[in-house]
């Protein structure tokens, strides 16, 4: 049986094929033209150029493929051509469904976000929970809802789609946009500096790459067509994040405070640099407004459902810091990243 995956050169993608050709499967990761394979290369498995805007070079990849773990995603803060989201989550998404049904193929796993649902307004958002009225907050956020909407009519040809939402990943891995939280822990241990906006008592939802990767592999092999599962682990605040990295790792770091409107005048001053000059803004209005909002979630179903149990972010956050090179003081282990 053989394998598809897209988005397999970014964060988590990396890490999922490795452990799928290290469990001994047949794995056919697709990728874009202009995509860095090096690390690719190294792994047994079977690299195939195509695009997600052209369904026909997506049916001839797709060619012999029974399973599809579908990761490629425009996840971004910020883009000079806001289509770019729709384009990429939403219409990329039909495209690859469309090939699916045409190729042959018999069931997908589709990584949209646990940011779907929305914030967790007063009780911790489950799979249950209804979004209500509240406003997307960003434009990768809305394309990723949009993206669900189309899922029902492949559905209904017989095609097998489960979809699963992870929370704030992080761990080993690529330093990307998509790695944001680890990034964030670097900065941390390497130039002992930690930022807090309104003061970090917001609550998010943190969860180790490993825990994720597995996590699809239970849902591909278990989770129901049709359903979604989300993908987290311990909610905390950001506050409370930091406390528990600095235990882990011995490291004091200054703590500086943001205030709301201060953060807020940063992100449109980013923005205003960005639409006049093109260049990329280190912070969004919408970004900023999502993380002053709680986001707390339950992976209960995907525990009960499929057997998933993740690692509890003390765990998660000694493995990492060993990772990037520092030494864990709880372990004394100092692994240098890849």
């Amino acid at each position: 049986m053989t394998v598809a995956v897209t988005g397999g050169t970014g964060f988590i993608g990396q890490v999922l094929v490795r452990r799928l050709v290290e469990a001994g499967e047949n794995v056919r990761v697709i990728v874009r033209a202009s995509s860095q394979i090096d690390e690719l290369k190294k792994l047994p498995l079977e690299i195939v150029r195509s695009d997600l805007g052209k369904e026909s070079s997506l049916t001839e990849a797709l060619s012999g493929c029974q399973q599809l773990y579908h990761l490629a995603a425009y996840a971004r803060n910020w883009s000079s051509d806001p289509k770019a989201f729709y384009q990429v989550n939403v219409q990329g998404l039909k495209n690859i469904l469309e090939a699916a049904k045409k190729s042959g193929l018999k069931r997908v796993v589709y990584v949209s976000s646990s940011v779907v649902y929305g914030p967790s307004l007063t009780d911790t958002v489950s799979e249950a929970s209804d979004r209500k009225d509240f406003p997307y907050l960003t434009e990768y956020e809305e394309s990723k809802a949009l993206s669900e909407r189309i899922i029902p009519e492949y559905l209904k040809s017989g095609l097998e789609i489960v979809i699963a939402k992870p929370t704030r990943v992080f761990g080993p891995g690529k330093l990307t946009e998509a790695n944001s939280v680890t990034r964030m822990i670097y900065w941390y241990l390497r130039y002992r500096i930690c930022l807090l906006l309104d003061q970090g008592k917001q609550i998010g939802n943190y969860v180790f790459v490993e825990d994720v990767v597995r996590g699809l592999k239970l849902i591909m092999e278990k989770g129901r067509s049709g359903e979604n599962y989300i993908l987290g682990a311990e909610n905390i605040s950001l506050s409370g994040f930091f406390n528990i990295l600095r235990e882990v790792s011995g490291r004091k770091a200054l703590r500086f405070k943001i205030s709301i409107p201060l953060a807020l005048y940063l992100a449109r001053f980013e923005s205003w640099k960005a639409r006049t000059f093109g260049w990329y803004p280190l912070i969004t209005e919408g970004w900023v407004k999502t993380f002053l909002q709680n986001w707390s979630f339950s992976h209960r179903k995907a525990s009960l459902e499929l057997g998933y149990d993740p690692r509890n972010l003390r765990e998660g956050l000694r493995q990492t810091c060993e990772w990037l090179g520092f030494r864990s003081k709880e372990t004394g282990n100092n692994i240098k990243a890849e």
